[in-house]
């Protein structure tokens, strides 16, 4: 072994043992982030109740754009693996329950549904969480499923700060002042339905036509349709019969269509919850939020 090839050896494995050193004295090698990605629990007061919450991370000190992640009726697929995938392209990702639901404080309607949303999007856009939580306030899209499509849609035509909406296979809760109880043989499924969901506090089948019957006009989103003054809007719809596109989706799709050419329509053939296609799903909601919304 010739004095060049000692003296390289010597230096190599003096710079190993002083990146070494780094390491374990907390310094941060060149390149890392010196903000990881991480999951904070949240508690967020609506009218005195407790709504609890996650927000999911992104790397680096951002701030970042933020979705708010909008469960269903009750929430059983909660578009976690979305969140996810959102915090690693640079998104933050929001998940709270309703009142009354899941054990949040406070009882459960969809009028309060729709008003828990601005809750979430006013504490998010407050200046101590936003810049604690590292988020970028005036970049807020909401992604719903379900039921929460319809808190997507409701959110952004309420709020003009939010910056684009996305609903998974999404209900119109007032579709022509009826929502999903336009008929005697869905009225009877659904609130059959509604009578299992012990999981919503103070809820029944009983209680849901009464809403329905009292605040379905004011629930109606095609009513709303003009507040969408040009941002964009991405629905998606199963090939299924539990939210009927012809009902819910098109009618929506076209009435907000009237107000903005930023909406976008997309079919795939899946059930309800999208079990067989969550990449294609994850991908195109994924895509629509980084050409559009940040």
């Amino acid at each position: 072994m010739n004095i060049i090839t000692i003296v390289t050896r010597i230096f190599l494995c003096g710079l190993a043992l002083l990146f070494s050193a780094c390491s374990s004295s907390g310094a941060v090698p060149f390149g890392a982030s010196t903000t990881p990605a991480s999951i904070t629990e949240l508690t967020i007061v609506a009218n005195g109740s407790r709504m609890p919450g996650l927000i999911y991370q992104a790397a680096g000190q951002g701030p970042h754009p933020t979705a708010i992640m909008l469960h269903g009726y009750p929430g059983n697929e909660k578009n976690l693996d979305l969140a996810q995938a959102l915090r690693k392209a640079g998104w933050n990702a929001v998940f709270f329950n309703y009142r009354g639901a899941w054990g949040a404080e406070g009882e459960f309607s969809f009028v309060g549904a729709e008003q828990d949303v601005q809750t979430v999007i006013n504490y998010l856009q407050h200046s101590d969480n936003s810049a604690r939580l590292r988020i970028a306030p005036r970049q807020i899209s909401l992604v719903g499923h379900s039921m929460g499509g319809h808190m997507a849609i409701s959110g952004i035509l309420d709020n003009p700060s939010v910056e684009c909406a996305v609903a998974h296979d999404g209900a119109n809760m007032g579709a022509k002042g009826k929502g999903l109880f336009n008929d005697k043989q869905s009225i009877k499924l659904w609130s059959d339905y509604s009578d299992t969901l012990f999981m919503l506090k103070g809820w029944s089948g009983k209680k849901a036509i009464a809403e329905i019957s009292q605040h379905g006009h004011e629930l109606d989103l095609e009513g709303r349709a003009a507040n969408i003054n040009q941002r964009a809007v991405h629905l998606i719809a199963a090939d299924t019969d539990v939210i009927p596109i012809d009902q819910h989706i098109k009618p929506l799709y076209e009435a907000l269509s009237k107000y903005s050419d930023k909406i976008s329509y997309q079919l795939i053939d899946d059930d309800h919850s999208f079990s067989n296609s969550r990449d294609e799903l994850i991908n195109s909601t994924l895509s629509f939020l980084n050409k559009k919304c940040r």
